[in-house]
C-alpha cells in the first residue's frame, strides 16, 4: 500500500483516492510505503496541462461566487480523478488565470462558469498533445 505524503491519498490494488479509514489503518502497521500520487507528481514536476482565463467586469462584482464555484468544480473532479489539480491561481482586477495539471479539469471549470454564470465560453486544444486554453468572459 502507498500513502501520498503531501495529500494524504491511498493506493489499494493500483487505484489513488482518499479514504482516511484505510489510510489510518495502514498507517498503524508495517505494511505501507510513502509515494506522491500521480497529482502531486504533476504538481512537482510544474505539468500543466489547461489554462482557464476567466475574464470580464462581472468578476469585480461576483468574485466570491467565483473563487466558490472554481474550489467546488475542482474538489468534485479530484474525487474521480486524483491526478486533476489546481496548480497556480493568478488574480487580477478584471481576471484570474487558474493553470490545472489536467486538461479535462480545465475544461469543466470553464463548461461550470458558462452553465452558472453564462458568459462567452471558448475552449482551444493544441494539436498533437494534451493541453487547453479555456476562455470565459462576461462583462
Amino acid at each position: 500500500m502507498k500513502i501520498c505524503p503531501s495529500c494524504y491519498a491511498v493506493c489499494t490494488d493500483q487505484k489513488w483516492e482518499f479514504d482516511e479509514k484505510t489510510r489510518q489503518k495502514a498507517m498503524k502497521g508495517n505494511g505501507w510505503e510513502k509515494h506522491l500520487c500521480p497529482g502531486c507528481e504533476r504538481v512537482a514536476r510544474g505539468q500543466v496541462d489547461g489554462v482557464v482565463y476567466l475574464r470580464g467586469d462581472f468578476l469585480n462584482k461576483h468574485r466570491k461566487e467565483a473563487k466558490n464555484l472554481i474550489r467546488s468544480v475542482a474538489q468534485k473532479k479530484l474525487h474521480k480523478n486524483i491526478a486533476a489539480r489546481i496548480y497556480h491561481i493568478e488574480e487580477k482586477k478584471d481576471e484570474i488565470i487558474i493553470e490545472t495539471t489536467d486538461r479535462t479539469l480545465a475544461e469543466r471549470l470553464g463548461k461550470e462558469f458558462e452553465k452558472a454564470f453564462s458568459g462567452h465560453l471558448d475552449i482551444q486544444w493544441q494539436h498533437h498533445s494534451d493541453f487547453a486554453r479555456v476562455y470565459w468572459t462576461r462583462d
